[in-house]
């Protein structure tokens, strides 16, 4: 059985869809069809990662690579900064990033360290069935510290220098890979670190590896408030993905964290940039502080490799997701944890001040919204959608005031205000995903309820 295509990469459930076997094939398909000669090769703490991991080092070499490195519990961002610094040229990662436990998958980062465009990932899964022999390959092991160094080091040589203002922060990689990358950057920001979560586990501590959802993020928001910290950094499983949390125990939401690193840079640089790309779940907030800056916004299906492209044509110089992935081009084309932490720290250095103060003046001038997602078991064809998203505003006296609807991916309704929600149907777990920002936190989960109401019933 062939792993299912998703937003990033390829994923299945753990002795079913993903196998140590299948995970191979893939990567000879992937070898096969882009070419690549110097691989890498990492996995992370999830069940069957050691084993794939082999077989996917082994099924490279013996699909034409001409070197092929493994390398136990590398971060997504690092592999794909060290394609970006010439130690690669593509990179195969047994992983399954935010998915729960029960998953695993493979992503794969190629030269000038991006994801995979559209066409060859398309080729890639067109190919026929890999089946070469493993007998009597082996390949080399490294450890992840050379390549850890030289991530840090490139982030931080990319400011005019490297921000000291000294900091308390409650770090939460929830059972990942990437916490010791980001301690040791945050070792050169002169952070202190409080770790928890720090240590790869197949079960992530009971919790899913999604920074994005509330129930992950809560005992990092319960340590910044016991402790007293400055604020809260929460990873996802690969390290690809980062949620803030202020002095006050606040989510900072994906959007306004890029809303006031594009504010920081216009400020830093006197430029307002090129253009800002966004997926179709990104906040409201970076698209108003765009507008202040006299950016274009481009909205985009979910995924980075949908922004990647546009950053690498110059079209945009800045790029962000609503799930904790954002990018600046003088940092790479590939979201990175690490650029925006060290961003952070240049923000807060030059202001003075703390997260929840700049997140508080944002709030104020961009309007509050209550953001919302969650995921429903349920049909996902765009007609029946269209149709119960429009039931759903109905209920709660919202249906009047649409203003557009779009088909971007999934079916989005645009009201007064910035204000919008999204069903989309989701490519990895399957069902809907149902995302937004209304402005009355009641009338938000009204909303939600009867979408899910209507999702369960199909």
């Amino acid at each position: 059985m062939r792993l299912r295509s998703s937003a990033d990469g390829w994923r299945g459930i753990i002795g079913q869809g993903f196998t140590p076997v299948s995970a191979g094939e893939l990567a000879g398909r992937i070898v096969a069809v882009s070419g690549g000669k110097q691989v890498l090769v990492g996995y992370d703490g999830r069940r069957y990662g050691a084993a794939a991991g082999e077989v996917v080092a082994r099924s490279a070499a013996a699909a034409g690579a001409a070197e092929v490195r493994l390398v136990p519990h590398l971060p997504t961002p690092t592999a794909t900064a060290a394609v970006r610094l010439g130690h690669a040229d593509l990179a195969v990662l047994v992983t399954a990033s935010h998915n729960p436990a029960s998953w695993n998958g493979v992503k794969i980062k190629l030269s000038p360290g991006c994801p995979p465009v559209a066409d060859l990932e398309r080729a890639i899964d067109a190919a026929p069935v890999w089946s070469g022999a493993l007998d009597g390959i082996a390949v080399d092991a490294m450890d992840a510290d050379e390549l850890v160094s030289a991530h840090v080091a490139d982030v931080l040589g990319k400011l005019p220098s490297i921000p000291r203002r000294p900091l308390r922060v409650v770090l939460d990689g929830l059972g990942g890979i990437a916490s010791g990358t980001v301690v040791r950057l945050c070792g050169r920001l002169n952070w202190a670190v409080d770790r928890i979560g720090s240590w790869p586990d197949p079960d992530f501590g009971g919790l899913t590896p999604d920074p994005a959802l509330p129930a992950s993020r809560r005992r990092a928001c319960e340590r910044v408030l016991a402790t007293g910290a400055d604020l809260g950094v929460v990873l996802d499983g690969d390290g690809d993905r980062v949620f803030l949390i202020d002095g006050r125990g606040r989510t900072v939401q994906p959007a306004e964290l890029l809303g006031l690193l594009l504010e920081h840079r216009h400020r830093r640089t006197g430029r307002a940039g090129t253009g800002v790309a966004v997926t179709v779940a990104t906040g409201t907030a970076v698209r108003r502080v765009a507008s202040w800056l006299g950016m274009p916004v481009i909205e985009l299906g979910v995924g980075f490799k949908h922004l990647s492209p546009m950053l690498a044509s110059g079209r945009v110089d800045a790029a962000g997701g609503g799930v904790g992935d954002l990018c600046f081009v003088e940092h790479g084309l590939d979201r990175d944890p690490l650029a925006a932490l060290a961003l952070v720290a240049e923000l807060l250095q030059d202001t003075g001040l703390g997260l929840a103060e700049l997140v508080d003046d944002l709030r104020h001038r961009v309007g509050g919204l209550h953001p919302f997602e969650s995921r429903v078991d349920g049909g996902s064809d765009p007609g029946p959608l269209q149709r119960i998203g429009l039931e759903s505003l109905r209920d709660n006296g919202l249906v009047e005031s649409v203003e557009e609807i779009t088909d971007i991916d999934g079916i989005k309704f645009w009201l007064p205000g910035g204000q919008w929600l999204l069903l989309r149907p989701s490519s990895t777990e399957g069902g809907v995903r149902v995302y937004g920002e209304l402005a009355v936190p009641v009338v938000a989960d009204a909303v939600v309820a009867a979408v899910e109401t209507r999702l369960q019933r199909q």
